[in-house]
């Protein structure tokens, strides 16, 4: 019982973290201070930022998120709990898996309907740093290795969006792997 509630909590704070994790999503995290502060990590040549107003005063706080063009792959993998679908309409429109080993998104966009598959996540409740896969339809299996990226041992939250240009078109159920 006290796993069931333990992994309860850790979901409500990772989900309410994903909602300001990348740019142009609403605001989130927190920050106690009296003064305004700023900073930005760029990885992807995209800045993300959150705000929280608790003073009267706006702080930016530092958001990270790597982001990886999936490299094509001539393996395969089996589909099994640590994977995630997104359709569009009856139809698969593509799927990801979370491997621990070796801390590997595997992404296949299986429609050929003019959009792109991404995965995007976070590791920690706060919602730093992020993490966004994309690839695209002619490449079959295509994997972002994120080993040397994420932290060891911590729950990973993701889910599959589906885009059309730089709008969003759909989300999946979102999943929670353990890192290794």
């Amino acid at each position: 019982m006290r796993t069931m509630i333990a992994r309860g909590a850790v979901a409500a704070l990772a989900a309410t973290a994903l909602t300001g994790s990348f740019a142009g999503s609403a605001s989130a995290g927190t920050a106690h201070t009296e003064k305004s502060a700023s900073a930005q990590t760029v990885h992807t040549g995209k800045t993300a930022s959150a705000q929280t107003v608790h003073t009267g005063k706006t702080v930016h706080l530092k958001k990270t998120v790597y982001s990886q063009k999936a490299k094509p792959t001539t393996k395969s993998i089996r589909l099994d709990a640590g994977c995630n679908f997104i359709n569009n309409g009856r139809k698969t429109a593509g799927q990801a898996c979370f491997k621990k080993s070796g801390d590997r998104v595997w992404i296949r966009d299986t429609a050929r309907d003019g959009m792109r598959i991404e995965v995007r996540g976070s590791v920690n409740s706060n919602g730093t740093p992020g993490y966004r896969c994309y690839g695209n339809y002619k490449g079959g299996w295509q994997i972002c290795n994120f080993d040397r990226k994420m932290a060891e041992g911590h729950v990973f939250l993701w889910y599959v969006n589906k885009w059309k240009g730089n709008k969003l078109k759909g989300t999946s159920g979102e999943k929670m792997m353990m890192t290794s």
